[in-house]
C-alpha cells in the first residue's frame, strides 16, 4: 500500500508559498469575524455589568477584566496568521533568488556556447541556427486567439521568447524602444535597464523575475539591449516576427 505522505509532501513543498499565504489570509478573515462577534458580546457583557452593579460608566481596568477573554481567539488568530504571511513572502523571495541564480548560470553557459558556435561554424551559419530555433518555437507555441496581447502600437504579430508572449506591434517601435532604453542607460549613472523596463517599453506587462534581470553597463561596457528580429509564418499562415536577444539579460546587482 502506498504511503499517502509520498504524494502529500511533494505537493506541499511545491505549493508552500500559496498554502502559507492562504492560511494567513484565511486566519485574518476569521480574526475579523471573531473580532466583530467579540465586540457584540463585550457590549452585552458591559451593559449587563452596569445594570447589575448600577454603574453608568466602567473604568478601563474593569472593562479589560470583563472582556479580555472574549478577544482572546481574535488575538491568537492574528498571532498565527501574521507569521504565515511573512513565511510565504520569505519562501517566495528565496525561490525567486534561486531562479535568478540558475538563470545567471544558464545564461553564462549559453553565451559561451554561442561564442564557440560562431567561432566554429561562422556568423552566417550561427544566424541560420538561431532563426531555425525561433521558427520552431513559433510553430510549437502559437495558438492565436486570446494568446495575443494588443499593445496599441501596431498590427503586426511578434513573439517575445523570454516570457513566451505574443503581441501586436511594429518593427520600428520595437527597435526604437531598444534604442531609447540604451540611450537612457548610457546617460544614467547606474547604467542598468531591467527586463521589466524593456517589457513595459514594448507594451507588455511586467513579471516577477523581470525586476531582477536586465542589462548592466557597469558590469560590461557593451552590455546594452541588442536584438534581432527574424520573420516566420505561423501554422495559420500569419507572419510573425520573433525577437532574438544577441545579448541575454543577466542578474542585476543592487
Amino acid at each position: 500500500m502506498n504511503n499517502p505522505l509520498t504524494y502529500i509532501k511533494p505537493f506541499i513543498s511545491k505549493h508552500e508559498p500559496e498554502i502559507l499565504m492562504s492560511m494567513g489570509i484565511g486566519g485574518m478573515i476569521f480574526s475579523l469575524a471573531w473580532g466583530i462577534n467579540a465586540s457584540f458580546k463585550a457590549a452585552r457583557a458591559i451593559d449587563k455589568y452596569k445594570e447589575t452593579y448600577g454603574k453608568d460608566k466602567l473604568a478601563i481596568k474593569e472593562t479589560i477584566k470583563l472582556t479580555w477573554k472574549l478577544y482572546l481567539p481574535t488575538v491568537l488568530s492574528v498571532a498565527a496568521s501574521v507569521p504565515c504571511i511573512i513565511m510565504s513572502n520569505r519562501v517566495s523571495n528565496k525561490r525567486y533568488a534561486a531562479i535568478a541564480t540558475a538563470y545567471t548560470i544558464s545564461e553564462a553557459a549559453l553565451q559561451e556556447y554561442k561564442d564557440k558556435t560562431k567561432e566554429i561554424v561562422g556568423e552566417k551559419k550561427t544566424k541560420q541556427i538561431e532563426e531555425s530555433i525561433s521558427e520552431d518555437r513559433v510553430t510549437k507555441t502559437y495558438t492565436g486567439g486570446n494568446q495575443i496581447i494588443l499593445t496599441g502600437n501596431g498590427d503586426s504579430l511578434f513573439y517575445e521568447p523570454l516570457s513566451g508572449r505574443y503581441f501586436k506591434s511594429n518593427w520600428n517601435d520595437i527597435l526604437r524602444a531598444a534604442n531609447e532604453l540604451n540611450a537612457r542607460a548610457i546617460s544614467n549613472m547606474s547604467g542598468q535597464t531591467t527586463l521589466n523596463d524593456w517589457f513595459e517599453k514594448i507594451g507588455l506587462e511586467t513579471t516577477e523575475i523581470g525586476e531582477t534581470l536586465g542589462w548592466d553597463l557597469m558590469n560590461n561596457s557593451t552590455d546594452l539591449i541588442d536584438i534581432s528580429i527574424s520573420s516566420h509564418i505561423t501554422k495559420d499562415n500569419i507572419p510573425c516576427g520573433a525577437i532574438y536577444y544577441n545579448r541575454q539579460p543577466i542578474t542585476l546587482q543592487e
